[in-house]
């Protein structure tokens, strides 16, 4: 179906005019067919009109790190560092014994909060509770589907414990040579049967749940798989200080040295929170092409640190944006993390020059997220001719009026509020604020209710624990002596 525009003010990220008034905007067949003030339709046929007057068009935002299952365990935990967190949430889910229809439930309540936020793009970094099992992953393409999503589903593949290892007295060699089998690749080889009907909006993608997790093998055969197959590869990396000193006391090189090694640095790669990297590594991200995918508001509530964006974006490293989870971040919005993303440079940086900018940060929602997804690239996260027509119609409320900078208030007043209509490869998945493939209230009730089962687990949980939060808290303190210890000796010395 064609759908016209009409007379809308354009954010369109192009480096020369990011920001057109009274324009008019042709999609056709799910693509962006036409922009300009006056549009000649040629063979053509607008089914629908649109008028955009007084409101703003723009790309759909793109959530490049996330963990959709995981908002069925929304605020269950606060003031917990990550591993602590992580512990508790893999105890949870094993204890709670998931369904594929209360996966499937949870993947599209996500994916509907985001859209209704203007997220019409996402990375979806799943974690199967044993191998990679065809029929949870499955529930998650489902859900990609059935919401109008555009989805990259990641699963999370490990064969190690990186928490285990920092207390093995092996090293090295040895140390790699540790690790379980698993038949990751069938279960991948059984998703790509899926990707090759025509129509669809999801990608797959190999998600390696942290280089620190997998074992040289595991890390080689994922890089041999993406190359044969074209897939991008997700993970995490480096997200606290005890993964910042553990890789180091596991890897002699460090862990990022270690990935280049194994051929796992590439444009291929996008690589989530990155907030201990050293000065070098970053160098070699930048060199190799790879993303990075900053998700602030999961960094900020576990502790884990600020992730220098400001100095990657310097060496010229593609930062994008990502929520992270309903229970690290709370929340699925990418209008939320570009203001903190903003925000957090005022911090880390002296030099207001240096400061992530609203434009910035607007690019890191959009066009870089897309850029971070290799089978996104250069297909949608901007208003271009030939674009993929993912795009967001805003009617300015109160949080944006008076709108004197469209730029600059995208970024800092709330505009998540003021999402009217998004559009998802031409089709119209929200319609006045209200989502048009599902029944929102029903996918309410049915999500409750798994988690409120959950939250019952978890509380049980949580009394019969102890021993592991003492264990990482021994190892935090660890890594503080040694921290301090190197100060003392540098101070010393001068």
């Amino acid at each position: 179906m064609a759908i016209l525009l009409e007379n809308a003010t354009l954010v369109t990220l192009d480096p020369q005019r990011p920001v057109l008034e009274g324009q008019h905007l042709l999609v056709d067949r799910g693509v962006i067919a036409g922009v300009g003030k006056q549009i000649k339709p040629g063979g053509f046929a607008a089914e629908k009109r649109l008028d955009c007057s007084g409101k703003i068009v723009m790309p759909g935002l793109v959530n490049a790190h996330s963990h959709l299952v995981e908002i069925l365990q929304r605020s269950f935990r606060d003031n917990v560092r990550m591993e602590v967190w992580r512990e508790y949430r893999m105890l949870t889910e094993e204890k709670a014994h998931l369904t594929t229809e209360e996966i499937n439930a949870a993947a599209k309540l996500a994916c509907g909060e985001m859209l209704k936020n203007g997220v019409t793009a996402v990375v979806d970094h799943f974690s199967p509770r044993s191998a990679v099992q065809s029929a949870q992953m499955e529930a998650i393409l489902e859900a990609f589907e059935t919401t109008g999503i555009r989805g990259a589903l990641a699963p999370a593949l490990r064969d190690q414990d990186f928490v285990r290892l920092i207390g093995s007295p092996l090293k090295g060699k040895n140390l790699r040579q540790r690790r379980s089998h698993q038949p990751w690749q069938e279960g991948v080889r059984r998703l790509l049967e899926h990707e090759k009907r025509p129509g669809k909006t999801w990608t797959l993608m190999l998600g390696p749940s942290n280089p620190l997790n997998c074992s040289d093998s595991m890390l080689k055969e994922v890089v041999r798989m993406a190359e044969e197959q074209d897939l991008g590869i997700h993970t995490h990396l480096l997200e606290t200080r005890l993964q910042g000193w553990g890789a180091s006391r596991i890897y002699r090189k460090g862990v990022v040295r270690r990935m280049d090694r194994l051929g796992l640095l590439s444009p291929r790669l996008s690589a989530a929170h990155c907030i201990w990297l050293d000065e070098k590594e970053t160098d070699l991200l930048a060199a190799r092409g790879a993303s990075v995918v900053h998700s602030p508001a999961s960094n900020l509530k576990l502790g884990s640190g600020i992730a220098a964006v400001a100095r990657m974006k310097k060496k010229g490293v593609n930062v994008a944006l990502g929520t992270d989870g309903g229970d690290t971040s709370d929340t699925y919005c990418i209008f939320e993390q570009m203001k903190l993303a903003a925000l957090l440079s005022r911090i880390t940086e002296k030099d207001p020059r240096d400061w992530v900018t609203a434009r910035d940060a607007l690019e890191m929602g959009t066009i870089n997220g897309a850029r971070a997804v290799p089978a996104w690239r250069g297909k949608t996260g901007a208003i271009k001719v030939g674009y993929r027509a993912d795009l967001l119609i805003l009617k300015p409320r109160l949080s944006l009026e008076p709108l004197n900078d469209v730029i600059h208030q995208l970024v800092f007043c709330q505009a998540g509020r003021c999402v009217e209509t998004v559009l998802v490869d031409g089709e119209i998945v929200v319609a006045e604020g209200r989502l048009t493939r599902m029944d929102e209230e029903t996918l309410i009730q049915r999500v409750g209710e798994t988690s409120k089962k959950m939250f019952r687990l978890y509380r049980s949980i949580k009394k019969r624990s102890g021993k592991g939060t003492s264990a990482i808290e021994a190892l935090y303190d660890r890594v503080r002596w040694k921290t301090l210890r190197a100060r003392h000796t540098c101070e010393s010395d001068g």
